[in-house]
């Protein structure tokens, strides 16, 4: 018998090879280009600002909505209660922490995520495969939790569409990743091109 495990692998499996033939497979991307006419490095470069942005408006807006509840929790400590031991009193502070914790980790998250998002696009525009390299190997980190993360809550939960959404979302995190490495490949051929030619003119 089949285990539902399995089967969830299995087709993350195909999803995952159905992606890297339809972006880039060797037809897909050809000489450094993806589909015969973007750049490698151009169509990463784009890919990695869309993030920065994405990752920055998150960030943004983690700040907002904790100072707006840092401020609602300050005011509302302020007003009288007739009984600080009711029990609207203690779900309003439970409700408070939640939200802070909440925020605190979706705030930390979208940081690490804007940080190696910016790195990756001056590693692109200043051509550092090192910082590139670095992006990649988050990339994969962040994926494999994701994968962990959605896998055991579709096992352990009645409602498996977050961890479905989850596995789409690395998926198509998976295809990025893949035009990173390619990205990663180039600069360090072009890298070892350019010394050979260099050291060929110093003799």
């Amino acid at each position: 018998m089949v285990r539902r495990g399995d089967e969830i692998f299995s087709c993350f499996s195909c999803i995952v090879d159905g992606m890297h033939c339809l972006v880039l497979s060797s037809r897909m991307c050809n000489k450094g280009k993806c589909l015969h006419c973007i750049p490698v490095d151009n169509g990463c470069l784009v890919l990695a600002i869309i993030s920065a942005i994405g990752t920055g408006m998150v960030l943004l807006a983690t700040i907002i909505l904790g100072i707006l509840a840092a401020a609602g929790i300050i005011m509302a400590s302020h007003q009288p209660y007739p009984d600080p031991e009711s029990r609207e009193f203690r779900q309003a502070a439970v409700a408070g922490i939640a939200l802070g914790v909440v925020l605190t980790v979706v705030g930390v998250a979208s940081l690490i995520a804007f940080i190696f998002s910016v790195l990756l696009c001056n590693g692109i525009c200043k051509r550092r495969p090192g910082q590139v390299r670095a992006y990649f190997i988050y990339g994969v980190v962040i994926t494999i939790l994701t994968i962990i993360a959605s896998i055991a809550q579709m096992v352990n939960e009645d409602d498996p569409a977050p961890g479905i959404g989850g596995l789409v979302g690395c998926v198509i995190y998976t295809a990025f990743l893949m035009l990173v490495h390619e990205t990663y490949s180039k600069m360090c051929a072009g890298a070892v091109f350019k010394n050979h030619i260099r050291l060929v003119e110093d003799y």
